[in-house]
């Protein structure tokens, strides 16, 4: 087995020309498989972590056993405690590294790309890294709700992405019409929405909003799109054209409209 090899955040592994992989344990193994040869003992770390990445995304972190994962690393327990201290250390290790990952792959605008059809593009990616991670998902919102430890992992991972968006209105208001600070904390409040959506979507199913959801946006890029006009509204004012919008965009959208002319 070869070791990770560090990448640039700008270029998220891929298979060929498929697009970043999304799920992390397939990241891992791609990184180790096409890494350069290095030593044994940073061979053995990095199946370390690759099996606590599986173990986790499988059964979580309360199930997890050092043994487990190291079965599935098919290393030694023994050696395990030769590279980290206990679960705990490798899961925040592991766990920071994918938090860094999803953040990276979250995508910048392109030239010739609206605002709005970014946002859209970010979300969605938001949506798919989710679903492809759900078990990993979990552990971080469960370990958050626990432990001092992930809480600032979490705190951390969420900061640079709201840095990110902040950054990106401050860049479209150059009149300085909304202070940095305002606009940081805009993000923080669109940010939490879309982690509520995370947790009844995707880690802890609400039947009632998953039932609506298949009603008003039954797929991905039609949830991506509904929340785009609601960051759109409340970052930058204005609609998107309402005639390319899926019905339940649309009539948001429509409400946004009609309280304007009020």
């Amino acid at each position: 087995m070869k070791n990770k090899k560090s990448k640039p955040a700008a270029a998220p592994a891929t298979k060929a020309d498929d697009g970043p992989i999304l799920r992390y344990a397939d990241y891992l193994q791609h990184e180790i498989t096409h890494a350069p040869k290095r030593t044994k003992g940073e061979r053995t770390k990095e199946a370390l972590k690759l099996g606590a990445i599986r173990v986790l995304d499988d059964v979580g972190y309360h199930a997890m056993r050092v043994s487990d994962l190291c079965e599935v690393a098919e290393v030694g327990s023994a050696t395990f405690y030769l590279y980290f201290e206990n679960k705990a250390d490798i899961t925040l290790q592991v766990l920071s590294d994918y938090l860094a990952h999803g953040v990276d792959l979250l995508p910048e605008r392109e030239a010739g790309t609206s605002i709005f059809e970014t946002i859209c593009a970010s979300n969605l990616r938001w949506l798919e890294i989710g679903r492809a991670n759900a078990g990993l998902l979990r552990c971080v919102l469960q370990l958050g709700d626990e432990e001092p430890g992930f809480r600032e992992l979490i705190h951390r991972s969420n900061r640079a992405w709201y840095e990110r968006i902040a950054l990106s209105i401050s860049r479209r208001t150059p009149d300085g019409t909304i202070s940095e600070d305002a606009a940081l904390l805009a993000a923080y409040c669109l940010g939490a929405m879309m982690d509520e959506m995370a947790r009844k979507l995707i880690v802890y199913p609400d039947p009632h909003l998953l039932e609506l959801i298949s009603r008003t946006t039954p797929t991905d890029a039609q949830i991506a799109e509904f929340f785009a006009v609601l960051w759109h509204r409340s970052l930058y004012g204005g609609t998107p054209i309402k005639g390319t919008l899926a019905p339940a965009a649309r009539s948001v959208a429509d409400l946004h409209l009609e309280a304007d002319r009020r």
